[in-house]
């Protein structure tokens, strides 16, 4: 037998090696490359609220969906989370143990994690005139949530918990349509708000309610400072069919139902670099907002495109904005119209 045809040639070997390291490489690469987007782990209950809904998951649960949504970009929701965590031998370790983080970066790949505190969460109601002759009664929700972001590449890399942003996002909504009550008898609206914890959370059912509502507006309001602090969120969106596939299986059965709203409103006052626009808190307008600005309302779609654009520095009140000329100082007008795009 041939002696050569028993040994690999130093070229074989070279080719060999060549294809290891670029094969390794490339696993590497792969490795290296997490896809952007959150992990949202149970939050912790600091609330008053003592529901059947458990708060710490849902809320987180809703804020998730919120963000999956919004952005199409991975949101891997607290109740995987906690199904995983229930799979892993994690001796004594808890959710928040860095160790945990770690196994979850390397289960779903995913750069960002979410963890944070629900401070309130209620549902008020307000009653005006005689209890026990007559009155009117009206309801409000409120939610306001802690929030931190860690970076988990940077985590795992140090093997020490590194936060990008830390934050507090609310919302309030209160229901302005009061209804009578007589001799202290409870409306049919009472009835339903006192048993208002039976309808599933993140339902079509619960998103029309005052707390639903509330958490509409502390899910945007979270959106917003997330996208204020990392800009390149919108440049995120996943449009692959397979990636939109894996990014709905981290889901759970919180499904939001969004209803983009394009509310318009107007520059009424001009001053220096500064501006007040007629939108406000009902409108969904919230500090931080950066608005483009159109010569008309119907000059959206055309293509000379907005003559400027403001930042929303502080809501005045329920249309009332004040805002800084970031772009057209020279050339904004009183009667431009600003618009706001928002879900319910």
């Amino acid at each position: 037998m041939n002696k050569d045809h028993q040994r690999p040639s130093v070229w074989h070997l070279l080719v060999l090696l060549f294809c290891g390291v670029v094969a390794g490489t490339s696993v590497l690469s792969a490795q290296a490359v997490p896809a952007q987007g959150f992990i949202f782990v149970p939050f912790q209950n600091n609330s008053d609220f003592k529901g059947r809904w458990d708060v710490a998951t849902d809320v987180p649960r809703f804020l998730a969906a919120f963000m999956k949504e919004r952005y199409r970009i991975p949101a891997v929701s607290p109740v995987i989370v906690k199904d995983f965590f229930e799979t892993q031998k994690h001796e004594g370790k808890g959710l928040d143990d860095v160790k945990f983080w770690d196994a979850l970066y390397r289960e779903f790949g995913v750069r960002y994690l979410v963890a944070g505190v629900v401070e309130q969460f209620e549902v008020s109601r307000f009653v005006t005139g005689q209890p026990l002759v007559g009155g009117y009664e009206a309801f409000k929700g409120a939610l306001v949530v802690g929030y931190t972001v860690y970076d988990l590449e940077r985590t795992a890399q140090s093997a020490a918990a590194t936060w990008i942003k830390r934050g507090e996002a609310s919302g309030e909504y209160a229901d302005r349509s009061l209804t009578l009550t007589l001799f202290g008898r409870q409306s049919e609206r009472t009835v339903e708000y006192r048993d208002l914890d039976k309808v599933r959370f993140g339902s079509e059912e619960f998103n029309r309610t005052v707390i639903g509502q509330a958490c509409f507006q502390t899910a945007e309001n979270f959106a917003l400072q997330i996208e204020g602090a990392m800009p390149a969120i919108k440049a995120w969106g996943m449009t692959n069919p397979d990636s939109l596939l894996k990014l709905g299986k981290m889901l759970d059965s919180i499904s939001l139902t969004f209803k983009p709203i394009t509310i318009w409103g107007a520059i009424v006052f001009l001053e220096g670099e500064n501006a007040f626009i007629s939108l406000g808190s009902e409108d969904g307008v919230r500090a931080g907002q950066q608005l483009a600005v159109f010569r008309s309302a119907m000059a959206q779609d055309a293509s000379t495109g907005p003559v400027g654009e403001v930042l929303v520095t502080d809501v005045r009140g329920a249309h009332l904005s004040l805002a800084r000329i970031v772009k057209g100082q020279k050339t904004l007008k009183v009667k431009d119209r600003v618009s706001v795009t928002v879900v319910r």
